[in-house]
């Protein structure tokens, strides 16, 4: 990849914006960067392979598939670039992928060892800080869901439930659930939640067929005033 090109991709990123170009030039001198090619329907990480490197996505789209603790359920979403890939299992207590990631179209990658991301921190004061803040942004917006108030109605805490499992808050997904189990999540019964996602579907926000609740985009899902169907 010519140099120029390549500074522009690395400014995609939120780890190297604040870079001067001869920053960049001494980062690209001084560091190792693998280009990965995958093709499409091929695995990037599965869920449990171990995080040794920063993982960059440049360039196609990645899905990513977060299974629940005990396999009852699960959400997949589309990712596309620029991306950066589970930076918070790089370092760390559990330094192994949280989700599975196969490609759904070529793609490319650029790939940073540990060893050098540790070093890029040391080395230069605005990947260190992008590196914080972007680990402090991820820690505070958990901490702060935790004391978010109630949602209103059933369909709000379905939303909800949606939401907080999905890596970004845009674009498409899928959330593979049983109803009864759905119904046990967001502590109402079954019959309740049957009607409160019919609303959401007479409302053109998501689909369903068993086993399967799919949303064209959450942004609308999430934005949109939501009425208790009951």
């Amino acid at each position: 990849m010519p140099a120029l090109q390549l500074y522009d991709t690395l400014l995609r990123f939120t780890l190297f914006q604040g870079m001067g170009h001869d920053e960049l030039e001494q980062l690209v001198a001084g560091t190792r960067l693998d280009f990965i090619k995958l093709p499409r329907a091929a695995t990037l990480l599965h869920e449990g392979d171990p995080v040794g490197r920063l993982l960059l996505l440049t360039n196609g789209t990645l899905r990513a598939v977060t299974r629940s603790a005990d396999r009852g359920y699960a959400v997949a979403e589309q990712i596309r670039p620029p991306f950066t890939i589970e930076p918070e299992r790089i370092f760390g207590l559990h330094q192994a992928s949280a989700r599975t990631f196969e490609a759904t179209t070529d793609a490319n990658l650029i790939a940073i060892d540990k060893a050098e991301v540790a070093a890029l921190c040391g080395r230069f004061m605005a990947f260190r800080l992008n590196m914080a803040n972007m680990l402090a942004t991820q820690t505070q917006r958990t901490a702060d869901s935790l004391w978010l108030p109630p949602a209103a109605d059933l369909a709000g805490r379905i939303v909800r439930f949606i939401a907080e499992r999905c890596l970004t808050a845009r674009g498409p997904k899928e959330i593979h659930i049983m109803m009864e189990r759905l119904a046990y999540e967001v502590n109402d019964s079954r019959l309740n939640v049957s009607r409160a996602l019919r609303g959401l579907r007479e409302a053109g926000m998501i689909k369903t067929t068993r086993g399967k609740i799919t949303v064209d985009a959450l942004e609308r899902l999430t934005e949109a005033p939501l009425r208790n169907p009951l």
